[in-house]
């Protein structure tokens, strides 16, 4: 026996496997209930009424048979001198129906009599002895005396039976059992199908659900021809609509997101390119004719100018190596201005120069130089930062990076696969994934995360993708359109 879960009771159990069954089941469990709560009811009701039948058909038959019996031997008491009517009477009262007669002699020996047609048929034999018990009235039992010349010389006994009767209930009851049988498998098999034909628009309409929760808000319903289920289609239409221009609405305003935010990043790029690396190219020149003046000087003045200018170029690589770190991470200055396969090898060969031990493999197909800011830095965010994971939480020795142009289908495919540890089950995403699912799904673009064999993550991403020339950016394309 299986165990329940806890706080289940077998009742909450029992309802909860009731509600986990389809309508039409529910429906064709409630009616075949109803009728074997009919079918009791007509049980106990033909019983009871064939109790009181039998009890009234067995006083009656025994009052007629008591009447025969008693004309019958008072008759053969006075003919032909009231001799012999012991052994004549068995002649003259056998045959009758719904009671039993026992001729006996002074001594109380039986005397033979011919049976009863229905006695012969056996007729009770066919009655289930569990309806004979439940029909069966109290035994009634007459006797009348044979006199033959003013002395007693036998006696009748003639008592109710009841057999013959309950067999006819029985029989009826049986054709009419059978009738009601028939009528009902009838009528579930036509309820069966009429809810089939009900119930489909609910089918369709969990399809649609399905679909919407899917994110095809296009997907439609035919109204049904039943006006109520009509009503639903309608609205689930309506609703359809709403969430497809909220869907474009949303994916617009991500666009329109994604591209600002590319272009601030970018904005930021070219200030600290050109604005603060030119400052600190001028501050090492001056310290360069500092450094210069400085030998001039005494001795002593020259020592302690030249530590200070040793600290200061040290501040100053410090801040030229923060200043290329912040450039990567912002917005690779590289991309718009040489082919993107090259961007990326440069970030490959930057992941091994800095991972020692590490194997990163990078193939690309059928790549065009480049295609726009925004995917050109969305696929150069989604290697950094899977790469990144792979090496820093997944310990990954070997990395391998597919990406393939499809021009033909306008899309860009990127698979990134390691042999690290993999993702924990359960463990919640990132900010960097969760970036990355963000600047995908604003391009329009589908990326999965699955385990790779024979352990590692595989990452999966297609992205809409179109070539551009050099010195356009899809970005202020998407922009003008909206």
């Amino acid at each position: 026996m299986k165990a329940l879960l806890p706080g289940t009771t077998p009742r909450t159990a029992r309802f909860g496997l009731w509600q986990r069954r389809s309508l039409r089941w529910q429906v064709m469990a409630a009616v075949v209930a109803i009728n074997l709560c009919a079918a009791l009811v007509a049980v106990v009701v033909i019983i009871a009424n064939a109790r009181r039948a039998t009890e009234t058909e067995i006083l009656s038959s025994l009052a007629v048979a008591e009447r025969f019996v008693q004309e019958t031997v008072e008759r053969l008491a006075s003919a032909d001198g009231a001799a012999g009517s012991l052994t004549q009477l068995p002649l003259h009262i056998s045959g009758l129906r719904h009671v039993r007669i026992r001729i006996e002699d002074r001594a109380g020996n039986a005397v033979d009599i011919a049976p009863a047609d229905d006695e012969e048929e056996g007729s009770e034999g066919e009655v289930p002895p569990w309806f004979a018990r439940l029909v069966t009235v109290e035994r009634q039992e007459m006797v009348i005396p044979i006199v033959e010349n003013g002395a007693a010389v036998g006696q009748v006994r003639v008592a109710g039976e009841a057999s013959d009767e309950i067999a006819e209930v029985w029989e009826d009851m049986s054709d009419l059992a059978l009738l009601a049988i028939a009528v009902n498998i009838a009528i579930l098999a036509a309820l069966y199908i009429v809810l089939g034909r009900l119930l489909m628009p609910l089918r369709t309409l969990s399809a649609g659900l399905h679909e919407l929760e899917a994110g095809r808000f296009e997907h439609r319903l035919s109204p049904p021809r039943v006006r109520e289920l009509a009503l639903i289609a309608d609205r689930f239409n309506a609703l359809g609509v709403a969430l497809k221009a909220a869907g474009d609405d949303n994916a617009r305003l991500n666009e329109r997101l994604v591209s600002v935010q590319d272009d601030e990043r970018r904005q930021i790029a070219s200030d600290l390119h050109d604005e603060l690396g030119p400052c600190v190219f001028g501050l090492r020149a001056n310290l360069e004719s500092i450094d210069r003046l400085a030998a001039r000087a005494e001795p002593t003045l020259a020592q302690r100018m030249g530590e200070r200018i040793a600290t200061m170029t040290d501040i100053l690589d410090r801040i030229q190596g923060l200043n290329r770190r912040l450039l990567r991470k912002i917005r690779p200055m590289a991309l718009g201005h040489v082919p993107l396969a090259a961007v990326i090898a440069d970030l490959v060969a930057d992941f091994e120069s800095h991972s020692p031990g590490r194997r990163v493999a990078l193939a690309t197909e059928g790549l065009a130089e480049r295609y726009g800011d925004s995917v050109d830095i969305t696929i150069y965010r989604c290697i950094q930062e899977a790469v990144t994971n792979a090496l820093r939480h997944g310990g990954a020795r070997n990395i391998a990076i597919t990406l393939r142009g499809a021009r033909l289908e306008g899309r860009l495919d990127l698979i990134i696969e390691d042999d690290g540890s993999g993702i924990a089950a359960g463990a919640p995403r990132g900010f960097g994934l969760i970036g990355m699912e963000e600047r995908i799904g604003a391009l329009g673009g589908v990326w999965r995360i699955l385990p790779a064999t024979p352990s590692g993550t595989r990452i999966e991403v297609s992205i809409p993708a179109h070539p551009c020339e050099f010195g356009l950016s899809a970005a202020p394309e998407r922009l003008a359109a909206q």
